[in-house]
């Protein structure tokens, strides 16, 4: 096989809530994931001689070498071979947006390197090593609708439910590391902050516990969310740490299209993006789009 190709879906969370911080750091959560066709995409191909090239084509900055997921991801799968791969990374998830580019890339590079060498490796073993690099890897092994628990690790399938549905991410001129904002959360529970009620949409709690920590650290955040409140959609929340907001319709309409508009004239970065029944796609020897 001369290469494979990846897209590695990004995710949204319909809603998140923090239950406690653990003895190790981290804190125990509860969400429901979404994947999205928004998308990264991977080509992986083998190597004369047991190296790992990582080539990354972003307008956003990454970290390079070891510093990345992919390459770790690629180390933990080839370390007890003598293969070696090149892989070029082409992203298009934005980076620090609470949308899960670097974890789906990450799973994308575990499952793309299984198939390319056909290591034979089992959902199982792909788990445990997506364990190993992040909270939200083992998510995008699965994709599609999914509820997460532990720190986000811990997935449980479900049927989908929103495959009609038709998505807006818009987020300001700011983005936020995920510890940054954990931080933030425990200094406002320290001060004696409440988490918010129920914000119920379609039934689901859309409330994010980290949205106030969010604001904190990005005031635009809460004019955003006034702006999306003004289109009254079926779903609407802020995704993970943020600063990424969705808001959700039952079905396509010019009212998606509308809202992207007037927030894009706004200055806001806009995605119109539809839910996805995995969280990759792979295929051997053609280019993605």
């Amino acid at each position: 096989m001369n290469a494979i190709v990846i897209k590695a879906h990004a995710k949204i969370n319909l809603g998140l809530r923090v239950l406690s911080q653990r003895p190790d750091g981290y804190h125990e959560i509860e969400t429901l994931f979404q994947s999205i066709d928004l998308h990264d995409i991977l080509t992986v191909e083998p190597l004369p001689k047991p190296e790992i090239q990582l080539e990354i084509a972003s307008p956003w900055p990454l970290p390079h070498g070891r510093a990345n997921l992919v390459y770790r991801a690629a180390e933990r799968v080839l370390s007890s071979t003598d293969v070696g791969v090149r892989i070029r990374l082409e992203k298009r998830i934005p980076v620090g947006a609470g949308l899960g580019g670097g974890s789906s890339d990450a799973a994308a590079t575990l499952v793309g390197l299984n198939a390319l060498f056909t290591l034979g490796l089992s959902d199982t073993e792909l788990r445990r090593l997506a364990c190993g690099l992040g909270s939200d890897v083992p998510y995008f092994l699965v994709g599609g609708l999914c509820r997460g628990q532990g720190r986000g690790e811990m997935v449980d399938k479900l049927p989908a439910r929103f495959e009609g549905y038709s998505f807006l991410l818009a987020r300001p001129d700011c983005s936020l590391s995920t510890e940054a904002v954990y931080r933030e959360y425990d200094v406002l529970r320290a001060q004696g902050w409440q988490r918010p009620a129920a914000q119920l949409y379609e039934s689901v709690d859309c409330a994010n516990d980290l949205e106030e920590a969010a604001m904190r650290l990005c005031p635009a955040l809460r004019e955003l969310r006034h702006a999306l409140t003004q289109f009254q959609p079926d779903l609407l929340g802020m995704s993970g740490s943020g600063p990424t907001y969705y808001a959700g319709w039952r079905s396509p309409s010019t009212l998606t299209e509308r809202c992207a508009q007037q927030l894009t004239r706004m200055g806001y970065a806009v995605h119109c993006v539809r839910p996805t029944a995995q969280g990759y796609e792979l295929a051997c020897g053609q280019k993605a789009h």
